[in-house]
């Protein structure tokens, strides 16, 4: 049997050369043992500790709570610490404060009472938890309270009275981030922070919710003229260009507003109206700022409702595919037809696309229907070469989901090997604000498409942002000059010029060209003159059903005298 000396020999010896600290302190604060762990803890020696006060590692501020402690222990013999684990404040031998674990002990020795105190540095942990805490309430990339911070904050100023929320959605950030990159976005999104923080300059709460979304809460203030104030003073901050990589970057905003309590009641519906009211600012051409109104909430109903409406119309097969014929503008002959869907609502009868068209784009059924429409078109054309209608384009628009999921080869190639349709026989139509949104990876599927042979027309040109460089990345055949542009080219020299301009880049750069929009003969005339190649319009024909079209122009008879007929006039105008 180990006798109890030796026991207790041992043990010290173990606390000693402990890596944890140890240390023991008698009841008038006296240090009495310090072991090679709280050398390394406190930077302190044994021999310089032993027979110090206690005082030498707690925080001057906490030196007063420290010694009643011990007096209060001392003279009750038991300590409300005992046996806990706590975190605590501790002072390192150089000045700084450390974050240590401590359990406490307290024993008798000769009837006298004795503390011993178990420490381990947790200052890491401190760290991690500080770290946890910063990235849970604020946003790392702009150092803003992020949308947590933002929803507890609105919560406080509800319960204290009126406020409001103000949404900000910076207009054209994504073209920053596909052109100079995501590292450049991020430091204009930090910039920005900065100068909307100066803006708001302490009247308000100011917050990054996500991505390029912004958010300022007013505290106190539901006052459209003081609202006003704040907002113009961002318009202004936010104006001047920011300098990135040397180069001047414009970047305007949109601001949607709403006030509590007379816009909502709580969290959920202040940032739901504020988000609405942003969606209409957005959708008035961004750089404006708009105030929630009723109407907006029943217009997110009326779009609900319609999406749901979409889902039902192509579950019953309502969807129809009708043709607008396109000409060439030499002789008059058919070139092609565009694809143009079409609603026939069992109730409203057929629907154009300007009713419903904005609704499908953004729904979740916008790439099934685009899938639906090319395997139709494809069925189409199969038909029409089975009656003798050859050499007859085919116009397809797509929506801009199609683009986004690197889905659109295999759709396409599939629809054709299904139908026996060649590559050939297709036109895809894409708008420059579609392949300035989501031009990452779309280059690519394009270029194969085209190397089947399949023409790439880029749509409603000139009413985008797309540049002569960008003319150049896409695998391109053809552009489609606005409607716009048509309807007074006959009565307005700019418009004439703009169309003589892109009909001349267009030659250079060898891609054909065909005119929107024709209408009327002085449009048709100048349109010649000007030599575009190809023109489409109510002058030439409406869109038509699959069998209109093989009705009017598969008998050679019809066809040879409307052929005739456009010659003339043709003729005509040139004159």
């Amino acid at each position: 049997m180990v006798e109890k000396s030796e026991s207790q020999d041992r043990y010290a010896k173990l606390l000693a050369n402990s890596a944890t600290a140890v240390v023991c302190a008698n009841a008038d604060n006296i240090i009495v043992s310090w072991n090679v762990g709280a050398e390394r803890l406190f930077g302190f020696s044994a021999t310089y500790a032993i027979g110090k006060p206690l005082s030498i590692i707690i925080p001057f501020d906490r030196r007063e709570a420290h010694a009643a402690g011990l007096a209060r222990a001392a003279k009750s013999g038991q300590t409300q610490l005992g046996g806990k684990s706590i975190d605590v404040q501790a002072l390192h031998a150089d000045g700084h404060e450390i974050s240590v674990d401590l359990s406490l002990s307290m024993w008798f020795e000769d009837g006298e009472p004795m503390f011993g105190a178990l420490l381990k540095d947790v200052s890491d942990r401190h760290i991690a938890q500080q770290r946890l805490e910063y990235l849970a309430h604020c946003d790392p990339l702009t150092s803003l309270p992020n949308r947590h911070s933002m929803q507890s904050k609105i919560t406080e100023e509800l319960a204290l009275g009126p406020c409001s929320l103000l949404l900000l959605d910076l207009d054209g950030f994504k073209d920053v981030n596909d052109s100079l990159g995501h590292s450049r976005g991020d430091e204009l999104l930090a910039a920005v922070a900065e100068r909307l923080t100066k803006a708001v300059a302490g009247s308000g709460f100011v917050a990054r919710l996500g991505g390029d979304e912004f958010a300022v809460l007013l505290n106190g203030c539901a006052n459209p003229i003081e609202i006003d104030d704040v907002v113009s003073r961002i318009f202004e901050r936010l104006h001047p260009p920011f300098e990135l990589v040397g180069q001047s970057i414009f970047i305007g905003t949109s601001i949607g507003i709403a006030m509590a309590p007379h816009d909502a009641q709580d969290v959920e519906q202040l940032l739901s109206n504020a988000d609405l009211a942003l969606y209409s600012a957005k959708n008035r051409g961004g750089g404006v700022r708009a105030f929630f109104t009723r109407a907006m909430h029943n217009m997110s109903e009326q779009k609900r409702r319609l999406s749901n409406e979409l889902r039902q119309a192509l579950a019953n097969n309502e969807f129809e595919i009708w043709f607008q014929p396109q000409f060439s503008a030499r002789d008059f002959e058919l070139a092609g037809v565009e694809a143009l869907l079409r609603w026939n609502h069992p109730v409203h009868g057929i629907l154009t696309p300007q009713i419903f068209l904005d609704v499908l784009d953004e729904s979740m059924i916008a790439e099934e229907v685009g899938d639906w429409i090319i395997d139709q078109v494809c069925a189409v054309a199969a038909r029409w070469k089975r009656s003798g209608l050859d050499a007859v384009r085919v116009g397809v628009n797509l929506f801009p989901s199609q683009l986004r999921t690197g889905r659109l080869y295999p759709v396409i190639t599939s629809a054709l090997q299904r139908h026996g349709v060649q590559a050939s026989d297709l036109e895809i139509e894409i708008t420059e604000n579609t392949v300035l949104r989501h031009n990452h990876g779309l280059v690519n599927e394009l270029k194969k498409l085209r190397a089947l042979g399949m023409g790439i027309a880029f749509d409603d040109f000139g009413t985008g942002f797309a540049s002569l460089s960008l003319l150049k990345k896409f695998p391109l055949t053809r552009l489609k000059i606005d409607r716009s542009f048509v309807a007074k080219i006959d009565r307005e020299t700019g418009d004439e010029a703009i169309v003589r301009a892109v009909i001349g880049m267009a030659d250079s750069l060898g891609l054909a060209v065909i005119a929107e929009g024709v209408e009327t003969a002085r449009q048709e005339a100048a349109l010649v003159r000007l030599g575009c190649e190809e023109v489409q319009g109510y002058r030439y024909g409406r869109p038509m059903s699959e069998v209109e079209i093989v009705d009017k122009w598969s008998n050679r008879s019809s066809l040879a005298k409307a052929q005739k007929s456009f010659q003339r006039r043709a003729a005509r105008a040139n004159r």
